[in-house]
């Protein structure tokens, strides 16, 4: 197989700006904190009238959490209280109804809320969505039970078309009932292509084996399925697929050894990912541990595989270094392929984890509440292997926690590109403090948060050195002499000389922004604008701004930038 080469480029430009934050580190929580007051407010609508009774619901942005909810009253109208500042997602609970869907935030609004600020006019105008309905019988015209339903946005001319989700408000609607009946209900009107059964060659299914997928009314391929079309609050009735016969699955079976003494290996986690191609070039996605480990002769068995090209591989991924309760090991994919039968006396040969240790220092910090918190603090490393022959898009997470000197080892590592990151277990203080990565120095400064680990090679000496910080810069984008496409989307970054600073927030509908947690300095405040809709936005328009300011601790600094869409005369 040949190495692929990573092809996810616009994950590399915005990914970082987006998830970087999560590697920061929150201070501690003192003991007394104040009641946080913000709040958000608007009124839910149907069509032109008053929607009463409708739940709404706010969450922080990437948590799972939620941050507060209300329900509408008799003229619609809601109010959330007792939020705290940061990134909030607000969406109404209505299955039934269909919201305003854009590229920037998918369904519902997200607000970039100060501390104690009170928001309102976030309205919400709901349609009533629309219904698919059907049947799914074998090739016997038997009903087929718990059988799963997909549903395909696509165009006018049928092509799948690029966008937000639907929102699953309800996943069990995706299933056939005891009568192979399914209705899928709170749809956007549009055009869709429906199928069920499933695709071979994508891991583990029903040991009693699986229906091959089937486009509505009887195609194996999306390209020449039916177009359903679906109205506001209309029910298409009647779309009914009919499935083949039952394709069978096949267990693949071996066992894992010492890559040196050729011993079995017992009690490790294993993985199955799935190999497919891109232009020539072969590469694993899903490659996902089966919550299994091997017995005690370092055998493994997994059970209901369909037909494909498949790895299996040790997967490490997510256990703490400082417990040990697992071997400390990985191993290169084993590839192999399922046709007609099963598979057996796979060999997986497991390689000693290697190490990862140093000491991290509070830079610049002497606060006592943050330096007696220290072994609190928890260092974890995400890994992206690096192998020759065959590309895994797939990750494992290592963590431990510091000692009370700030030192630590990660062990268990496997060669690749090492991220490092820091987690902290309650969250932020009242002020808002953060801790995160200033920088990082092993044989001299290193230019990312990433460090290349060679096989065989374990990695001492590390100086990782934290930055604590509560000040805050917030503002506003004001958007001027035009309109943004529906496709843009907004970032603000505070960048600091050189240093890989998280330090990034993504503007609200509002145009509002938020960054907390920065330890004090001078900054350069970026506005950066992001359209995959090239045609439609306006030519000239500078893609970048920028504006110096200086951070206090515990101080909230504005920034206001104004993008004039306006037209300009010469080149």
């Amino acid at each position: 197989m040949v190495r692929i080469k990573r092809w996810l480029w616009f994950g590399a430009l915005v990914i970082p700006m987006i998830f970087i934050p999560a590697r920061s580190l929150c201070a501690q929580t003192p003991e007394i904190k104040t009641k946080p007051t913000g709040s958000i407010s608007g009124r839910v609508m149907i069509g032109e009238k008053p929607a009463p009774g409708i739940p709404v619901m706010a969450s922080f942005v990437n948590s799972p959490n939620a941050a507060g909810q209300a329900m509408s009253d008799a003229d619609g109208n809601y109010r959330i209280a007792g939020l705290g500042a940061g990134q909030i997602s607000v969406m109404p609970a209505a299955p039934l109804y269909v919201m305003p869907v854009s590229a920037m935030y998918g369904q519902g609004r997200v607000i970039n809320l100060s501390t104690n600020e009170a928001v309102d006019g976030i309205d919400f105008k709901l349609t009533r969505g629309g219904v698919i309905t059907g049947r799914v019988t074998d090739a016997d015209g038997r009903p087929v039970i718990e059988e799963r339903i997909d549903l395909t946005p696509v165009d006018d001319n049928g092509a799948p078309t690029r966008g937000p989700l639907i929102r699953q408000a309800n996943f069990t609607m995706y299933q056939t009932d005891d009568r192979g009946i399914y209705r899928l209900y709170g749809l956007p009107a549009g055009h869709y292509k429906v199928s069920a059964g499933s695709a071979a060659g994508f891991g583990p299914m029903r040991v009693s084996g699986y229906y091959p997928k089937v486009f509505y009314p009887d195609a194996n391929e999306i390209a020449k399925a039916a177009i359903v079309d679906v109205s506001e609050g209309g029910e298409t009735k009647n779309i009914d697929i009919r499935l083949g016969h039952v394709s069978a699955t096949y267990s693949v079976s071996g066992r894992v050894i010492d890559a040196d003494s050729g011993r079995p290996v017992p009690g490790v986690n294993y993985g199955l990912g799935t190999v497919q191609q891109n232009q020539n070039q072969s590469y694993v996605s899903g490659a996902s541990g089966t919550g299994l480990a091997t017995n005690s002769q370092g055998e493994f068995r997994i059970e209901g595989v369909s037909p494909g090209r498949y790895v299996v591989l040790l997967n490490p991924n997510n256990f703490n270094s400082n417990n040990g309760s697992s071997p400390q090991v990985y191993s290169d994919p084993v590839p192999f392929e399922v046709l007609d039968g099963d598979v057996t006396n796979l060999e997986v040969k497991a390689q000693q984890g290697l190490s990862i240790s140093g000491v991290a220092i509070l830079d610049g910090n002497t606060d006592k509440r943050v330096l007696g918190k220290i072994s609190e603090i928890s260092i974890y490393g995400r890994v992206e292997p690096s192998r020759p022959g065959i590309n895994v898009l797939a990750s494992g997470t290592l963590s431990a926690r510091l000692n009370p000197d700030g030192s630590f080892v990660l062990n268990g590592v496997q060669p690749g590109k090492l991220t490092l990151g820091f987690m902290f277990p309650r969250g932020p203080d009242a002020s808002g403090g953060i801790l995160m990565i200033s920088r990082i120095e092993g044989e001299g400064a290193l230019p990312t948060q990433q460090i290349e680990v060679a096989p065989g090679h374990s990695v001492s000496g590390l100086k990782i050195y934290l930055l604590y910080g509560s000040g805050v810069i917030s503002g506003q984008v004001k958007v001027e002499g035009g309109a943004l496409p529906s496709d843009a989307m907004l970032f603000v970054r505070a960048n600091r000389g050189s240093e890989p600073l998280p330090y990034t927030a993504q503007v609200d509908s509002r145009g509002r922004f938020l960054i907390k947690g920065i330890a004090p300095g001078t900054y350069d405040v970026m506005l950066q604008v992001i359209s995959f809709g090239g045609a439609s936005f306006p030519p000239g328009i500078p893609r970048q701004q920028k504006q110096t300011v200086t951070v206090s601790d515990g101080a909230e600094t504005e920034v206001v930038f104004t993008l004039d869409l306006a037209r300009k005369d010469g080149p």
